[in-house]
């Protein structure tokens, strides 16, 4: 049999961060059209080609192959896998019944936070024969060893799929205790002169990896510690190390660490830094972390071992705000670690969600004032959006059924569009909308910001990465997506 791991383009947006598993995906010019290599797909096609099966890896999303041209490919193949999460099911589910109208005899396959957390809904939708719910790896191969054997393959644990106008779904496949059993990915078999472009990112090519599963935070508005379970484990140092060896010796300059919280472990990042430092290898890198998980000796150590930048879940300037979201963060700590971070040279990005629960117009006001004076390198916001997997949508849903499985939030108004924010604001759905926009404006059109900025640059790769970011970022704060 033939299996194809399938990233799709997108009818909406160019450009999509849909790798993590969990589902927080975002897209288009509010992130400075960045892109990543999507390496939880690239992943389960390791896991196939290891296996010995015929497996073929399409990142149609990166090398812009038009929707109309995969689908016409669905004849070459006997199954199709895909991710998916709430902002992406809708369209994700039309494009595999339209591979299926070529090729009737196509399975497909859909794993994610939306058949994790919703499968029967997922099934529901046209196009999809089988749901994965939580880690994908050894779920997908082994339905894909039994489907190649010509053997019975629902008995799998983790999966759903339909059965005489039933809907099964099988008990949950043990989480994978070693995370060092998962084999490094094979960069090979991403698309040969596709150029990932991240704002973020200062030394191409880059990779995305993930170290850990799981995060120390609670947040309600976050699925991620309900998707991976209560307890968070990690690879080993030394595995970690033994990967970038290998993507260095492959032409790979910088990594960027997609774990929810790269620094859950002061002393494993104390660890990870010695030994990257001690393998003198040439790789920066850019991780993600919790404002609470940092001191300025371990943030001065990951600047001597290649770190330029740490991105932190800022969220809101408000407690109050925070405190009902169960973030779990101070912010006194918020306003500490960027001082360290200034004073190690580390850069830093502020992730920050308007439209949370309790939000008024005046702790907007808070929040954006608030992140003028910590004043990261660089910022995102976005709208606090219900997610199916989280207590916020829980709460949402209880009280406001209709708002089904949360995918009116599609790829067309992700992060930009309200929904079902007046129900736990104290804000209109237009007056956040033009907020995003205004809090852009506000922090990226400052002069201060703009003569910075120019001191920043080093190289004519800077040139180059700035002023794509900048224009895309520009456009947003005029335009909208």
């Amino acid at each position: 049999m033939r299996f194809l791991v399938l990233n799709p383009s997108s009818a909406f947006t160019k450009n999509v961060v849909r790798d993590v598993l969990y589902g927080c995906w975002c897209k288009g010019k509010r992130i400075g059209g960045a892109s990543v290599p999507p390496y939880a797909l690239l992943g389960v096609a390791t896991v196939l080609k290891r296996a010995g099966l015929d497996v073929e890896f399409l990142d149609a999303l990166g090398e812009r192959v038009p929707l109309t041209r995969v689908v016409a490919r669905a004849s070459e193949f006997d199954v199709v896998v895909m991710s998916t999460s709430t902002m992406s099911v809708n369209e994700d589910a039309e494009t595999l019944r339209s591979m299926k109208g070529v090729n009737a005899s196509l399975q497909t396959f859909l794993f994610g936070s939306h058949p994790t957390f919703l499968p029967e809904a997922t099934l529901a939708k046209e196009g999809v024969d089988v749901v994965v719910r939580r880690e994908p790896e050894y779920v997908v191969r082994d339905v894909a060893l039994a489907l190649d054997r010509g053997e019975d393959w629902r008995g799998v644990p983790g999966i759903g799929y339909r059965e005489d106008g039933r809907t099964i779904l099988n008990p949950d496949y043990p989480f994978i205790e070693n995370l060092d059993d998962l084999p490094f990915l094979d960069v090979d078999m991403l698309p040969r002169g596709v150029h990932y472009f991240n704002p973020v990112v200062r030394r191409m090519p880059y990779m995305t990896l993930s170290t850990s599963r799981g995060c120390p935070g609670l947040c309600s508005f976050c699925t991620a510690p309900f998707f991976y379970g209560p307890r968070l484990r990690a690879r080993s140092v030394d595995n970690v190390i033994a990967e970038l060896a290998q993507l260095s010796a492959k032409g790979y300059r910088e990594i960027f660490f997609r774990d929810e919280t790269f620094t859950f472990s002061r002393s494993r990042t104390q660890e990870f830094c010695r030994k990257l430092i001690e393998s003198h290898l040439d790789l920066t890198w850019v991780c993600n972390a919790r404002v609470n998980t940092l001191d300025l000796e371990t943030l001065e150590t990951m600047k001597r071992s290649g770190c330029h930048m740490v991105k932190f879940g800022v969220e809101s300037g408000v407690q109050e705000i925070l405190d009902r979201s169960r973030k779990g963060t101070r912010i006194e700590q918020t306003r500490e670690v960027f001082g360290w971070a200034r004073q190690a040279g580390v850069e830093t990005h502020a992730h920050v969600m308007l439209g949370m629960p309790g939000e008024t117009e005046e702790t907007i006001e808070t929040t954006v004032r608030f992140v003028l004076e910590i004043d990261p390198t660089t910022v995102t916001f976005g709208l606090c959006t219900p997610y199916p997997g989280t207590p916020l949508f829980d709460e949402v849903a209880a009280r406001h059924p209709e708002i089904g499985d949360g995918s009116a939030t599609d790829l067309a108004n992700l992060h930009v569009g309200a929904l079902y924010n007046e129900h736990y604001t104290h804000v209109s759905s237009e007056y956040l909308e033009k907020a995003v926009r205004r809090a852009y404006r506000r922090f990226y059109l400052r002069p201060r910001y703009f003569w910075r900025t120019l001191r920043r640059v080093r190289t004519f790769d800077d040139v180059k990465r700035f002023t794509l970011a900048g224009v895309q970022v520009l456009d947003f704060s005029a335009r909208g997506e």
